[in-house]
């Protein structure tokens, strides 16, 4: 008879793997899936972190105008020269952001269903692509993906017919999380697009403070969804086309605001992971010592993983922020004649004194929020599945 000590799983030896949502499964839904992002967090990030760190490096190597000539420099250029590896670089990082959404979706339906729910939710992520949903639509279509699978599993099913529900399932809920993302979240996206770019073209000769304040919101607001990218579309076709005319203070001040409010959330969660340490998990503090560095190159999604892990509190953090900087560049006049980069484009950005006290009113007001909000909880943020285990070895679970 073997020892009772032999019979059991010690999860201190076993870290918690990407899959794992941290023992959810039991809780309230929105407990469930509350816990299984703040897991992921760890996962996630690294993902982020890596696609980002791409892009900021093609960067360096050759200027933000690498996303222009990328696919042209894949195609003919040569590999001793440092254009042809920026390109790979950028092209690398881009496509890994895009494909963000199928990851998460999958995580999330496997964490709220099990196996079965993985598949639908990658699949449903690839239609948020489509949609533009970025990375919150990415989040839903999991939940969705999931909900579908734990719906049909109470539908009953003869002994006959079992042995078909590991394909049937799947592929209902598949065609579940498909429709709801292209009839209903991507119709809604679509519609508020649309709404948000028409009223902005009409703000825009009214107030610019208003026009600062809607487009400081929007740029903050989904981190690189759709949203995000009505936001960018804007400011960026103003300074599109070889007409020079398009090139007035007025327009460049526009792109600016973009573009300063969008640097915002990853600087401003930076911040805040240095002041109040206690309030973040230890994956957030760990990203949000390189976090700083997306949002100075101006890539709204370096803040994806905070939002995704407390997105009740980030999100209106963040745009908050957004908000307060893109009014402040639109009355201060600051002018930037290219749409990407960040500080990667300084020479490009006219009154940049006034530019960076924009950005830095935003981050302080981002900052400042998301303690205040973090602060209100009742109880500590989660730690991994791993280091929870490692403090409660009681709960080891017996096998065999």
């Amino acid at each position: 008879m073997s020892h009772p000590r032999n019979r059991t799983t010690n999860r201190t030896t076993n870290p918690a793997a990407p899959m794992d949502g941290g023992d959810v499964r039991g809780r309230p839904a929105g407990n469930r899936l509350s816990r299984c992002l703040v897991s992921g967090t760890p996962y996630l990030g690294a993902v982020i972190a890596l696609a980002a760190g791409l892009i900021v490096l093609s960067f360096a190597i050759s200027g933000p105008d690498v996303s222009e000539w990328a696919p042209t420099a894949m195609s003919n250029g040569d590999w001793t020269e440092p254009q042809k590896w920026a390109a790979m670089l950028y092209s690398t990082g881009l496509t890994t952001m895009m494909s963000l959404p199928p990851v998460i979706a999958a995580y999330v339906a496997y964490s709220t269903a099990d196996r079965s729910a993985a598949i639908p939710g990658f699949l449903g992520g690839v239609a948020v692509i489509i949609v533009e949903g970025g990375v919150l639509g990415g989040v839903i279509a999991g939940v969705i993906a999931g909900g579908a699978i734990l719906a049909l599993r109470r539908i009953p099913v003869t002994r006959a017919l079992q042995s078909t529900t590991t394909v049937l399932f799947p592929l209902l809920a598949t065609v579940v999380t498909a429709f709801v993302t292209f009839a209903v979240v991507g119709s809604l996206l679509n519609f508020l697009a649309n709404f948000l770019y028409s009223k902005m073209a009409a703000v825009q000769f009214q107030s610019t403070l208003v026009l600062g304040l809607v487009l400081g919101l929007m740029v903050s607001a989904d981190f690189g969804g759709l949203i995000t990218k009505t936001a960018f579309r804007f400011g960026a076709v103003l300074l599109s086309g070889p007409d020079p005319t398009k090139f007035t203070p007025f327009n460049m001040t526009v792109m600016a605001a973009v573009m300063a409010a969008g640097m915002v959330p990853p600087l401003a969660m930076t911040l805040a992971t240095v002041v109040r340490r206690h309030l973040f998990t230890e994956a957030e503090r760990r990203y949000g010592k390189v976090s700083w560095l997306f949002g100075a190159a101006f890539i709204p999604e370096g803040a994806a993983p905070f939002a995704l892990a407390d997105p009740l509190r980030v999100i209106p953090a963040s745009m908050a922020g957004g908000a307060v900087t893109g009014a402040l560049v639109m009355q201060l006049g600051s002018t930037v004649s290219y749409p990407r980069g960040g500080v990667f484009v300084a020479d490009q950005i006219g009154a940049p004194l006034l530019f960076a006290a924009a950005v830095a009113a935003g981050v302080l007001t981002t900052a400042a929020v998301t303690i205040g909000l973090k602060s209100l909880r009742r109880t500590a943020p989660a730690t991994s599945t791993a280091r929870a285990a490692t403090r409660s070895p009681k709960k080891a679970v017996a096998v065999g």
